[in-house]
């Protein structure tokens, strides 16, 4: 390289450029400038392979780019950028064996704490691609606290107007009560594999949300699903069964048995498509099991990574739900419709960030017998997060989630805010 440069300085010139551009996040432009069969760029030296593979990484294309990283870590096997950049080529491609080996590789030279830091969240990542052919053990707990402005989801206002009745004064425990909060929760999560693309889940999971001056709504929840997948080329088939129930201070509220469904397809190597139906029956006790229900829903969603610059990642869904009263109640019957989308980018190796939005409006399935109106409601939430991980296994999260409940009955209407902090430390 040396000697080109000093018999023709001008081939340097659009190594510079290509490399340029690749670390300013440009690497669209720069594989097409540089990278494709025709782009003519004279002299082809190992470092156009290098930054060409990693261009070609950065636009989807990892296959392309691991062999473009491999011809030149043969030439050059101690530069461990080179070997970082392999790893994620391999990552990106699939093929999780090698991957972890240039990670691990990396990892042995005790590399500066913000590679570090990269380098533990691929391998977790990897570990949980993994776990289909290698099996799985996961568990986690979590602690925190924050503060909720609305714990019990009442209405702003005691005095309210309604459709027929008129003016009403809602009890004091229907009204908005704001009260800070402990958070407390635990989960975990066992895949064996038995057979070729065969695998067996089984996973539990509980929590508890503790609130200060409004103890009367303190919160438990906690299930457990077994499940079995199937993976075939890129197509992966998961069948499961979820049984969860909700305690209300203390006293058993709501509980569920359902099944799911989900077939997932890798569309390419940096997205992937789901379809997801299920189906379970819900149940409440005491005076509330006149909500009894079956429950029937579809879900379509999309995922994106873009691996350019923070390394966006997108989610988007649409959704359909149908509870069907089991207890001749259609006022309590409903559909739902509604979308969501997140966006989780991560600006620093030990730091991502998280915006995320649903909507979902539910249309009741009769009039209320008192008023004769039949309820709609549009339901806005948008969240707001920020992880730091000071280990692999020991993170810090701080979330803020906004919910606006709009309907056409003033009794229903309502607005919340959220706001809390969560140490969590995983076993592995």
């Amino acid at each position: 390289m040396i000697s080109a440069c000093v018999a023709a300085p001008a081939l340097c010139a659009p190594i510079d450029n290509l490399r340029a551009d690749v670390e300013a996040g440009r690497s669209v432009a720069a594989y097409a400038a540089y990278c494709t069969p025709t782009a003519d760029t004279g002299l082809r030296t190992p470092q156009f392979d290098l930054w060409c593979g990693i261009a070609a990484v950065d636009v989807g294309r990892a296959g392309e780019g691991a062999l473009a990283i491999e011809r030149y870590v043969l030439q050059f096997p101690d530069d461990m950028r080179a070997r970082l950049e392999l790893a994620r080529a391999y990552y990106y491609a699939g093929d999780d064996v090698r991957a972890r080996q240039e990670f691990e590789l990396v990892q042995r030279i005790k590399p500066p704490a913000e590679v570090q830091a990269s380098i533990d969240r691929y391998l977790a990542a990897i570990a949980v691609r993994e776990a289909r052919y290698l099996g799985r053990k996961f568990l986690y707990v979590e602690a925190g606290g924050g503060y909720d402005s609305n714990a019990n989801a009442g209405v702003a206002q005691a005095n309210l107007g309604l459709p027929v009745l008129g003016d009403v004064t809602v009890n004091p425990f229907g009204v908005q009560q704001g009260s800070g909060f402990g958070w407390l929760a635990a989960g975990g999560e066992i895949v064996q594999p038995v057979g070729p693309g065969w695998s067996l889940s089984a996973g539990f999971y509980g929590n508890g949300t503790f609130y200060g001056s409004a103890s009367e709504f303190n919160l438990a929840r906690f299930g457990a699903a077994v499940g079995a997948s199937y993976q075939h080329e890129r197509d992966v088939y998961s069948l499961n069964y979820a049984y969860g129930e909700i305690l209300l201070d203390g006293s058993r509220y709501r509980w569920s048995n359902g099944i799911g469904f989900d077939w997932r397809r890798q569309v390419s190597e940096t997205s992937s498509f789901a379809i997801t139906p299920q189906f379970a029956q819900i149940a409440y006790s005491g005076d509330n099991s006149a909500w009894n229900s079956d429950y029937t829903a579809i879900a379509a969603s999309y995922r994106q990574i873009w691996l350019s610059a923070w390394q966006p990642v997108l989610n988007g869904s649409l959704f359909y739900a149908d509870e069907h009263n089991r207890m001749d109640r259609p006022d309590l019957g409903r559909n739902i419709v509604g979308a969501a989308a997140d966006v989780t980018v991560s600006p620093l190796p030990s730091w991502a960030l998280n915006a995320g939005i649903v909507y979902a409006q539910s249309n009741y399935d009769a009039p209320i017998p008192l008023i004769d109106v039949t309820r709609r409601d549009r339901n806005t939430t948008a969240t707001l997060g920020v992880l730091y991980l000071f280990t692999a296994k020991l993170s810090l999260r701080g979330e803020y989630q906004y919910t606006r409940n709009a309907s056409n009955i003033s009794l229903y209407e309502y607005s919340r805010s959220v706001v809390g902090v969560k140490l969590r430390y995983e076993f592995r």
